[in-house]
């Protein structure tokens, strides 16, 4: 609330007080001079008494209710039956596709944990991510071929620069991976960005176990995100924008069903 100030006469804007000015002229004093004066002074305090309480009815009283107090403010967080953690969702995009899946994931997610939705360039500090006990972690698949820094997004330079300092905050922290990529145009370099991620958060200590996903149904030829086991499987999930992207959302709702068998959210 803005300070007010409150004046009876225009001749007081002193903040918080009041006079009032009484003249009589020499020449006109008589017996009730006095009586005029004492008169005058009851009123002049009674005026001063209301003018202070009408100030007080301006002035906020100390509350811990207070909206706005940083001091006093409490932040209240909805919880669901599976959210016993706190889960970040960061991705980069470069033309979109990958926002696209994220929000997919997000929204099959929404109903069993409250999910921070991130571009990694719009993250706000280290803080706001290590303070997830789980991540979710996507990219596209941009510099094709490379061995590393494929993304083309924020996270070519966090994934070198940033995560490696983080390896004590990091360590045991449940991550699961996403990634986007054309197996039509790049059908020898499909979502390789994923094994990246997987890499590089599991050199930090990470539990990067979750999330893994078969092969079948894809139609590319090599990926740097496959794991040739008995069965290959993904690091983590994998869609495509340009020739499958009828399959992306049942393929997310799908994702999220194993992540909470796995026990991803608990």
């Amino acid at each position: 609330m803005d300070r007010r100030d409150v004046n009876i006469n225009n001749k007081s804007r002193k903040s918080g007080q009041s006079q009032l000015y009484c003249t009589i002229p020499h020449s006109k004093r008589s017996k009730n001079t006095l009586y005029n004066i004492s008169t005058m002074n009851a009123l002049t305090s009674s005026i001063l008494l209301l003018s202070a309480t009408y100030i007080q009815s301006f002035t906020p009283a100390a509350s811990s209710n207070i909206v706005g107090n940083p001091q006093q403010r409490t932040s209240t967080t909805s919880t669901t039956a599976l959210d016993a953690t706190t889960v970040g969702l960061y991705f980069g995009t470069v033309g979109g596709n990958t926002k696209t899946v994220a929000n997919h994931i997000k929204a099959a997610a929404d109903a069993d944990a409250t999910v921070t939705f991130c571009e990694i360039e719009d993250l706000s500090s280290v803080d706001a991510f290590t303070q997830h006990d789980a991540l979710i972690i996507g990219a596209p698949t941009w510099n094709t071929g490379a061995e590393k820094q494929r993304t083309l997004t924020g996270w070519d330079q966090w994934l070198y620069d940033v995560l490696p300092g983080l390896a004590s905050e990091m360590k045991g922290k449940k991550v699961a991976f996403f990634g986007v990529g054309d197996q039509g145009d790049y059908p020898f370099n499909y979502c390789d960005s994923v094994g990246e991620l997987h890499s590089e958060f599991e050199r930090v200590g990470c539990d990067v176990k979750y999330g893994r996903t078969s092969t079948e149904g894809y139609y590319h030829v090599s990926s740097k995100a496959q794991v040739d086991e008995e069965e290959p499987v993904f690091y983590g999930l994998c869609c495509d924008e340009n020739q499958q992207p009828d399959q992306s959302e049942d393929r997310c709702i799908k994702w999220i069903a194993q992540l909470k068998s796995e026990e991803f959210f608990a």
